[in-house]
């Protein structure tokens, strides 16, 4: 009984609305006039605590449970104990719910609960659709269909807003009228009339779809959290042709749909243009440091890290970390590790991150730049994408991942590593690893979006078997193709140091690795300086042999991954 009368609480808010109306429009002043007005010829015993309750037990549970959980707002204006059962069911059929069914059933707690949901529910939807008038019109007046025209008056302001929107003009009130016969419009005064077409406006709108409700969610989400000024600038000419797309009723919306649209289009461009003037400045500090090593904004990119600070990449989106080597974490939690992976993509919203991988209380994760290397420049040459206060962890890089160097403790609020007191010029390295040093936090280990190598040097991976035939150094024509599609990736530099390196398996003399691996380096070089002439380029060639395989030589499959050519582009 309990749980049915929690559930016709929300009866008893429309039984308080409707003694209030009754209070309104009755003459008499008093609490004992209401009650002598509403008596019946049968003799009810009024619901009062003070008094033997002889009414239906179950109804007088309801309606004191209800006053004790009403209490203080709404029963201090009306005392519930001062009306009789048959006034009260008069007074709950009021609220959609017939008399006769509630005699029915108000010994049958099932069937009641039912009916009270229904009620409640069919109710809520009337209050939904019907629209709030406060110009000097019914809803009678509005949906009457005896007019002179048989169109009624709501019928006729549809038609017209459907022709030129919601606003009101003595014109467009004439208009309505002469559709309706009446001349019922043209008596309101502009605001009232105003007041009329916008409920109507809002009442026929068309409901937001699930996916327009998807949309706006992403939408907010990603507007005030842009990574990069290019993706500031793609969401920004997203925002602006889908605004261009609704206007020119190219695709249909929701009112709300639109509106969200446009605000956040607003958003987005105060975003961008703040996004715009960071990058410059961060552009500009880079190329003062490292003017070999700018390669144009075609490749060059700004990304936003830790309490919106701008850091200028020089090769763009091939700066970021390919690829995990390995993790471990205290708790084994390690499905999110991925998202360390390329680009930052973090989204937070009040009660959740995406994007993010938390390292755990003393957790470890390695991870290897495959076309690309982190290499010493001038300023920072590593940057690591985290979400809140960097905390303490242990920083190491490799060329090999066998070999570590240990750079040192990186934690506070710097994301930015400079590497150049533990490297040679020139040198470059695949690896990083990462080990929390066991701070807590609300995200226990450091949480990390994203690692980058400011000092990049772009790495380019060829198969010998698409290259050459078996112990070959003469370029196939598929070869030649491949060659082709690669140059691409290094012409959009503009400029720098080309290394060609050739590698071999273990099979066979030193001596003939050494001169195949050099051979093949000379050709693919040769072959690249015809599809590349530009001057701004410098070539060189190495025959490395077997000396610097990928994975150890223990298999056909491992010393086919061994077989290859690599390119490095190096800032001049």
């Amino acid at each position: 009984m309990k749980k049915i009368i929690l559930l016709l609480i929300p009866l008893m808010f429309v039984f308080f609305s409707c003694v209030k109306n009754v209070k309104k429009t009755q003459t008499l002043k008093n609490d004992k006039e209401i009650v002598s007005e509403t008596k019946r010829e049968q003799k009810d015993t009024f619901i009062n605590a003070n008094v033997k309750q002889e009414s239906n037990p179950q109804l007088n549970d309801l309606f004191k449970t209800s006053k004790d959980l009403l209490e203080p707002a709404d029963t201090k204006k009306t005392d519930v104990t001062q009306f009789d059962t048959s006034t009260i069911l008069d007074l709950l059929a009021a609220s959609g719910v017939s008399r006769e069914e509630m005699e029915k059933l108000i010994k049958d707690p099932e069937k009641l609960k039912r009916l009270a949901q229904q009620a409640i529910k069919g109710r809520e939807q009337a209050k939904q659709d019907e629209p709030v008038l406060n110009g000097k019109l019914s809803k009678a007046q509005l949906i009457s269909k005896d007019t002179p025209t048989g169109i009624s008056l709501e019928e006729a302001i549809l038609m017209v807003q459907a022709e030129s929107g919601p606003e009101a003009t003595m014109a467009k009130l004439k208009k309505i009228d002469s559709l309706a016969g009446t001349n019922i419009m043209q008596q309101l005064n502009l605001s009232e009339a105003k007041q009329v077409l916008t409920d109507l406006e809002r009442k026929n709108e068309v409901k937001v779809s699930p996916k327009e409700e998807q949309i706006i969610k992403d939408l907010r989400a990603k507007s005030g959290q842009m990574h990069s000024e290019k993706e500031a600038k793609e969401l920004l000419a997203e925002l602006e042709k889908t605004e261009k797309d609704i206007s020119s009723g190219k695709i249909k919306v929701s009112p709300r749909f639109k509106n969200t649209i446009k605000h956040q289009k607003n958003t987005v461009t105060i975003f961008h243009n703040a996004i715009v003037r960071k990058s410059s400045v961060a552009k500009s500090k880079f190329r003062q440091l490292n003017p070999d090593l700018y390669f144009g904004d075609d490749v060059g990119q700004t990304y936003i890290g830790m309490k919106a600070t701008a850091v200028y990449l020089p090769l763009g989106e091939l700066s970021f970390a390919d690829e995990v080597v390995s993790v471990q974490h205290p708790q084994l939690m390690i499905n999110e590790v991925k998202n360390v992976i390329g680009i930052p993509d973090k989204i937070e919203t009040f009660d959740n991150v995406t994007g993010i991988y938390s390292l755990g209380l003393g957790g470890e994760l390695t991870v290897r730049f495959i076309d690309n290397a982190l290499t010493n420049v001038n300023g920072p040459d590593l940057y690591i994408f985290e979400i809140g206060q960097i905390e303490p962890t242990d920083l190491e890089i490799s060329k090999d991942g066998i070999n570590w160097i240990k750079v040192g403790k990186i934690d506070g609020g710097v994301a930015e590593v400079d590497i150049a007191e533990f490297v040679k010029q020139g040198e470059l390295f695949y690896y990083v690893r990462l080990k929390d040093l066991k701070k807590e936090s609300a995200l226990p280990g450091a949480d990390v979006d994203a690692i980058a190598a400011i000092g990049a040097a772009m790495r380019l991976n060829l198969d010998s078997k698409l290259l050459f035939d078996t112990g070959k150094s003469e370029l196939k024509p598929a070869g030649k193709e491949a060659l082709k599609k690669l140059a691409k990736s290094i012409e959009i530099l503009k400029k720098g140091n080309v290394i060609v390196e050739g590698h071999t398996d273990d099979v066979g003399s030193d001596n003939t690795n050494q001169k195949l691996s050099l051979a093949r380096a000379k050709s693919v070089s040769e072959a690249l300086k015809k599809i590349i002439p530009s001057q701004k380029f410098t070539w060189q060639e190495k025959g490395l042999g077997d000396t610097k395989p990928l994975v150890e030589n223990n298999s056909d499959l491992n010393r086919s991954k061994n077989r290859r050519v690599e390119i490095l582009v190096l800032p001049n």
